[in-house]
């Protein structure tokens, strides 16, 4: 009776030991979660920055104008670092918008789900990168829906 109590005590360990194993094979582990979830709410912000920008262009009280500056909101600094994210005015309404990602999106989609959805004009590789944009144009979706 002992050595049966034993076999599954330690066939019970085995099981809980193979499922945590599987668990960081599959999302990853907990850092890296981390720096999926800020990338994913760096690209959220930029997102959010763009239909402020196409907004106040497009504002019929406003001589479509682009703001020379981003207002001081939540949305426009880093979730980690807490400084701005560049925005640079290139000519007339096109604009850019850079971020430091810590991830390559490309890689995330195996992993996460907002990557899985993701629009591939919001991929990004790890590192600095700046999305081109026109103040005058709707931000693309932040999602492709024609995947699904």
């Amino acid at each position: 009776m002992k050595s049966l109590n034993r076999f599954f005590l330690g066939l019970s360990i085995f099981a809980v030991t193979i499922g945590i194993v599987t668990g960081f094979w599959l999302l990853g582990s907990p850092q890296l979660q981390r720096t999926l979830k800020a990338d994913q709410r760096r690209v959220e912000n930029l997102h959010e920055i763009a239909q402020f920008l196409y907004r106040e262009t497009t504002d019929s009280n406003n001589n479509s104008d682009i703001p020379q500056s981003l207002p001081e909101r939540g949305y426009t600094s880093d979730p980690i670092t807490q400084q701005s994210y560049d925005y640079n005015i290139i000519e007339g309404t096109e604009y850019q918008l850079c971020a430091n990602f810590e991830t390559d999106s490309q890689n995330n989609r195996k992993k996460d789900d907002f990557y899985r959805r993701l629009n591939p004009f919001w991929d990004h590789p790890q590192g600095r990168h700046c999305y081109t944009l026109n103040a005058e144009d709707s931000p693309p979706n932040l999602y492709d829906y024609s995947r699904y």
